[in-house]
């Protein structure tokens, strides 16, 4: 008996040691300005660069410095290049061929590592056209495309979108005090959503862009200021009154 719940306490804490994902990722090499840099924690599964690389290569670990005990994610293509759909990684303590490739010198890479999926997808970023907002807790409601409320672009960089007016509660439609942002005056195709659906628009400055259809939920009706971010995928807002 003894054994046996050694075995299944052995089992438990294996699960739960691989579910447990990493603490830090780190990008080092020549494509990374000052040699290395933290990649942002945004949820347990998921971590994220914004930002410049130089012409080069990268190489992704747990570890500012890779030793004993790092863990390297090496890419399962050749010649794996920092902007793609999503390419697979593979863990290793060996970072032999574990580069990433960068071809351009850009400021506007940005890439997410997907740990539970064991996956890397980056892009060069292009600023959005348009931003609109609508829901539920706004005046247009969720019968609104080709009337959504379109935000404010800055002048000084173009991927910050500001916002100021009512957002309430409206007991007649669908979802009522719930909104969402989208990158067009429709539904599709590009949009950007909270981590969790019916996240505080007030507590949770994250965001990412696609995804599972989630929503802001209103905790307080009334006026509200608000500045998006796309490229660094952040939100600020204020209930001003």
């Amino acid at each position: 008996m003894k054994r046996i719940y050694m075995i299944i306490v052995g089992l438990v804490v294996g699960l739960t040691m691989s579910a447990q994902q990493y603490q830090e990722l780190w990008i080092t090499g020549s494509a990374v300005p000052g040699g290395a840099q933290k990649l942002t924690k945004v949820s347990d599964n998921d971590f994220k660069y914004a930002g410049r690389l130089l012409v080069g290569e990268l190489r992704i670990s747990t570890t500012k410095k890779v030793r004993k005990g790092s863990v390297c994610l090496v890419p399962n293509q050749l010649d794996a290049n920092i902007v793609n759909k999503g390419i697979g990684y593979t863990e290793s303590s060996d970072n032999k061929n574990a580069a990433w490739q960068v071809s351009v010198s850009e400021d506007r890479y940005r890439f997410h590592i997907d740990t539970e999926k064991k996956q890397l997808c980056g892009e060069l970023f292009q600023p959005w056209g348009e931003l609109f907002l609508a829901g539920g807790a706004t005046e247009v409601g969720w019968k609104s495309e080709g009337h959504m409320i379109l935000m404010q672009q800055s002048l000084d960089n173009p991927y910050v979108w500001t916002w100021e007016g009512e957002l309430k509660r409206h007991p007649e439609v669908e979802e009522p005090a719930s909104f969402k942002f989208q990158g067009q005056d429709r539904w599709y195709p590009k949009a950007i959503h909270p981590y969790a659906q019916d996240t505080d628009v007030l507590k949770d400055a994250r965001f990412r862009t696609g995804g599972n259809d989630t929503k802001w939920t209103l905790s307080s009706d009334g006026r509200y200021r608000i500045k998006v971010d796309l490229f660094h995928e952040t939100i600020q807002a204020e209930l001003i009154k």
